[in-house]
């Protein structure tokens, strides 16, 4: 089972997770003047931001490209969507070369910039300087660098500049030239030139073109505006309008006619060309007509068909024998190639009727002879007689039938040379007439070819040529370079309403810091909600004045809330009595300042006034103060000479200016105040003090900084706990809650002191460094 919280441990988690708008609002109320300052700081620095930063402007064109698809036009399948994205990532980065620029920078004519120095802020003259500078320059290192020109009057000026750290500075007449070994520089007044209205302190540069250039890749934005639409964006940012417009205009009229020069420039390759093949094919057509012309006149005719068709027909002819004879001799070498094996001859009856009759009867008769054998060797011994004597006779028809088959040959090859010659002579006549019909033929077909290829080439060229005297750029300005009156930095409106914004936000994170950070106790329903410990009553804070130290404000006549508020704590102090009479009432608090000696001397008054007898102790004998509330010497006597036995009571209590109210100052500050509470004379002194007074109040130290008061709040049979509005810690509650745990003080109370009227409070401004060095033992 776990222990039960105490309040302030319950108070502190409550702490983190709750939000307490009554001690927001008492913060605010104490720290809006704060809350305004981190307001108009932000306000202020805003302002300045607007004020002193120089406007920059954007100018911007937009353009809509159109391109042709070369391949389109010759009718091959592309992506068209993805090569016209490709042809704008391409224009894009054409824009945006360094190439282009370059053209930009020698169309532009930016070769010197002129400045003139505010009193903050450096101001470019373009197009409208008091003068101008005609150059040439010597040394490269001048190039990029200021020369600072004062005009000191309508004639004259000074011309300054840095050169190896050296700062070389002369006076010049306008139209006077400036030549050195580094530059040549004459320097003429413009129009703009307006006598007093222009004297102050300029300065110019030469660019380089490198300068310029990078100028325009760090300044010039190229973006796609609409894909579908095929438009791109132009921009560029300046601090002057009027450059930021020309240099924009500048790129648009460079681009449309650099793509028209392209274009044209294409055509024209495509038309030289077209020429050179027209010039080609005219010199062939004329090769052509001259060959006609010869061949008539050599050959009187023109026509070869019938002679051509002659040849063609003996040349089949002659073929047509050779390939039966060639037939021929391939079936007798297969023959002889049997008889030569001594294998069975195996010929078929249609090579019997090709052969001649008397190779023919000799090739029966072998087979004849060889069928016999083949029915003998069924019946008989190879080796008997009538076999050897078939074998005989197959060799003997064999000789023979090789003899005629070898002559055969002879013959065949004899016929196939013969018809060889024949043909060879038939083609040697084909040559002499055909090649010369076939090659006119051919001629006539290749000039028809080459009439035709002219008359494309020419249709070619003259298209190209019409297309050329109508070229147009293939972009179009949809969006001319704008001249913008409102820059797009600063913005006012943003800039203030950021400042505003982040003044707003600085000072709620300041309140809120504010608010976790702040740990006094501000409200009664704060330390009500805080301990449980019963609070007794409140005291409205005092604001009629400042005092340095508690004083006595109690008197008679007194109707103020304070009078009323301490007329309750004395009700309540009846309330808590009972039937027990209270006769020592300790008054305490954890540090110093927290008006313990305050509550102290005007309860005393309060119940004085009731015709009781009080008497106030001062037993802070460390840094007394109640005789400084009752506007008082603190003496020679009081409690440290009384607990030492050096005094006596009676030459100890004081009168004050109201009656039945005494006092008891501290007397003389002691080495060791504790001890001297624990001897029996302490005691004994407050036993004889309750004979003579109704209520005996002891003012002790603060027990935060001292333990002297534990001591006199044993002794007491009321404790009273000092916390003071917006002054006390919340930490304290804590010493409160273990004072009341370990000393078993069952009538201990709480008097909330420096309460507003609203429940919060500030104090009464006194006790200020009070409880710093308190005690110095």
């Amino acid at each position: 089972m776990n222990a039960p919280q105490q309040p302030y441990q319950r108070e502190s988690q409550d702490i983190l997770n709750s939000f307490d708008p009554e001690k927001f609002l008492y913060l605010l109320q104490k720290k809006w003047w704060l809350l305004l300052v981190f307001f108009g700081v932000c306000l202020g620095v805003s302002y300045l931001i607007v004020r002193y930063t120089k406007p920059v402007y954007e100018s911007k064109s937009i353009l809509r490209l159109q391109f042709e698809s070369e391949a389109s036009s010759l009718g091959l399948g592309t992506n068209i969507e993805a090569l016209e994205l490709n042809e704008i990532s391409g224009e894009i980065e054409l824009l945006k070369s360094k190439l282009f620029f370059s053209k930009v920078v020698d169309v532009i004519g930016m070769d010197v910039s002129y400045y003139y120095y505010g009193e903050f802020l450096v101001d470019e003259r373009y197009r409208n300087s008091p003068f101008a500078v005609a150059f040439k320059i010597k040394n490269s290192s001048f190039y990029d660098k200021p020369f600072d020109v004062t005009l000191k009057n309508d004639e004259i000026f000074e011309l300054s500049y840095d050169y190896n750290g050296e700062v070389i500075k002369a006076d010049y007449r306008f139209g006077e030239p400036v030549n050195n070994d580094h530059f040549n520089f004459l320097i003429e007044k413009t129009d703009y030139f307006r006598s007093n209205d222009v004297l102050g302190k300029y300065y110019f540069t030469i660019n380089s073109r490198e300068a310029l250039i990078n100028y325009l890749q760090q300044n010039v934005t190229v973006r796609p505006e609409n894909l579908n639409a095929k438009t791109i964006l132009i921009s560029l940012q300046d601090f002057n309008k009027y450059k930021a417009r020309d240099f924009v205009v500048a790129i648009d009229t460079l681009y449309l006619g650099y793509t028209k020069e392209t274009k044209n420039t294409v055509l024209e390759q495509k038309i030289k060309f077209l020429d050179d093949q027209i010039s080609a094919t005219e010199e062939k057509l004329e090769s052509f007509e001259n060959y006609f012309e010869s061949f008539i006149i050599e050959n009187r005719t023109t026509n070869l068909e019938s002679d051509l068709t002659k040849t063609i027909n003996l040349l089949n002819v002659l073929d047509s024998q050779r390939f039966n004879i060639r037939a021929r001799l391939v079936d007798i070498e297969v023959l002889e190639n049997q008889l030569l094996s001594d294998e069975p001859v195996i010929v078929s009856p249609l090579f019997l009727t090709q052969m001649p009759s008397i190779i023919s009867d000799a090739l029966k008769m072998y087979l004849e002879i060889q069928g016999e054998k083949q029915q003998k060797l069924e019946s008989y011994n190879e080796n008997t007689f009538v076999i050897s004597r078939l074998e005989n006779r197959l060799k003997i028809q064999r000789t023979n039938l090789l003899e005629l088959v070898s002559e055969y040959k002879e013959t065949l090859s004899s016929q196939l040379s013969e018809l060889q010659i024949r043909k060879n002579k038939l083609e040697g006549n084909f040559v002499e007439l055909p090649t010369m019909g076939t090659e006119y033929n051919k001629n006539q077909r290749l000039y028809a070819l080459q009439e035709d290829f002219l008359l494309s080439l020419r249709q070619s060229k003259m298209e190209l040529e019409i297309t050329k005297a109508g070229t147009v750029p293939k972009s179009v300005i949809l969006s001319p370079a704008s001249l913008e009156s409102t820059p797009i930095k600063p913005q006012p409106l943003l800039i203030m309403g950021v400042g505003a914004t982040l003044g707003l936000v600085l000072s709620i994170g300041f309140l809120l810091v504010s608010y976790l950070a702040h740990n006094k106790i501000t409200s009664l329903k704060e330390l009500e909600r805080l301990t449980d410990v019963p609070i007794i009553g409140s005291v409205p804070y005092y604001s009629k004045k400042k005092m340095e130290d508690s004083k006595l404000i109690i008197n008679a006549d007194s109707k103020s809330s304070i009078s009323e508020s301490l007329r309750t704590i004395r009700t309540n102090m009846e309330f808590l009595q009972g039937s027990n009479s209270q006769k020592i009432v300790t008054i305490t608090s954890t540090i110093s300042g927290e008006g313990k000696t305050f509550v102290a001397v005007n309860i005393a008054a309060i119940v004085a006034l009731s015709n009781n007898k009080v008497c106030v102790v001062d037993m802070d004998m460390r840094k007394p103060k109640v005789h400084l509330a009752f506007d008082s010497q603190n003496g020679e006597d009081g409690m440290s000479t009384l607990l030492i036995g050096k005094s006596k009571l009676e030459d100890c209590i004081r009168e004050s200016g109201i009656k039945n109210l005494n006092y008891i100052v501290a007397g003389p500050i002691p080495p060791n105040p504790s001890e001297l509470i624990l001897n029996g004379a302490y005691e004994k002194l407050l036993g004889d003090l309750k004979k003579k007074y109704d209520l005996i109040i002891l003012d002790t130290p603060p027990i935060g900084l001292v333990t002297d008061a534990v001591q006199s709040m044993k002794k007491s049979d009321l404790q009273m706990y000092i916390m003071r509005a917006d002054y006390s810690n919340r930490s304290f509650i804590k010493s409160l809650e273990n004072l009341k745990k370990v000393n078993h003080f069952s009538n201990l109370t709480i008097v909330f002191n420096s309460m507003k009227s609203n429940g919060r409070g500030y104090g009464y401004g006194y006790g200020a460094g009070y409880a710093h060095g308190y005690y110095e033992d």
